[in-house]
């Protein structure tokens, strides 16, 4: 049987959260880069969309943050979302909660802010350009867009030694050896693109003030700016 991202994810949903930090080498850096852009464009009583939002860990940084604001959490792995709804069972920022494709994404300037953590890596390039776009129409003009994701190096050496980094640091982690089997798995599904060709979707989408704010190997954190 084929898996899918849906089966995957839905199948990785209890455990996924507890193996974040061993799964992410940087992940402090990774995550806080992401949580500093968002925080920072985001006004008081900002509402946010988080484009697969899993289990909520990123929307749950920024509402410790700034519990100030709104929050919709969409993804496409139901599972995933049940735990992101048991996450903020007790947490008294507004969240609503949807099951959802990316590419379903038609609202425009709805958010002050449209983040996304480790999802848009798993779709083809058409995907992403598309996404970015639709993320890129979703929020107000001065709105921010944040995706913190994987990248693929520029050549295959590149992807070769990137892959190699993430896999040595992870056993060092000492991770148990079905959930790294169940983590290599998972990543037959990315789709990775390098970092260059996804900054340049995000200004054709109509950011301005484009940049990389963080890279480590192959985690990424990029932004841009409604114009």
């Amino acid at each position: 049987m084929t898996l899918t991202i849906e089966a995957a994810f839905n199948r990785a949903a209890r455990s996924y959260d507890g193996l974040r930090r061993q799964l992410i080498p940087c992940f402090d850096d990774f995550y806080g880069a992401a949580l500093d852009l968002v925080t920072e464009f985001a006004p008081p009583g900002a509402r946010i969309l988080d484009l697969g939002a899993g289990t909520g860990l990123l929307s749950a940084l920024v509402a410790e943050r700034r519990p100030d604001v709104r929050l919709v959490l969409t993804d496409l792995a139901e599972d995933m979302l049940e735990r992101a709804r048991e996450r903020f069972a007790a947490h008294p920022v507004p969240v609503e909660f949807r099951v959802m494709n990316h590419l379903d994404l038609a609202e425009e300037g709805a958010y002050d802010v449209v983040m996304s953590a480790l999802s848009i890596h798993h779709l083809e390039d058409e995907g992403k350009r598309a996404v970015y776009a639709a993320m890129a129409r979703a929020v107000r003009p001065g709105g921010a867009v944040v995706n913190a994701d994987q990248v693929a190096g520029d050549t295959a050496e590149m992807e070769a030694r990137y892959w190699s980094h993430w896999h040595e640091a992870i056993q060092r982690a000492g991770l148990p050896v079905d959930e790294i089997a169940a983590a290599i798995e998972r990543q037959t599904l990315d789709r990775r693109t390098p970092l260059a060709p996804q900054l340049d979707w995000l200004r054709r989408a109509g950011l301005e003030q484009v940049e990389c704010r963080y890279k480590n190997v192959s985690f990424a954190v990029m932004a841009g700016l409604r114009k």
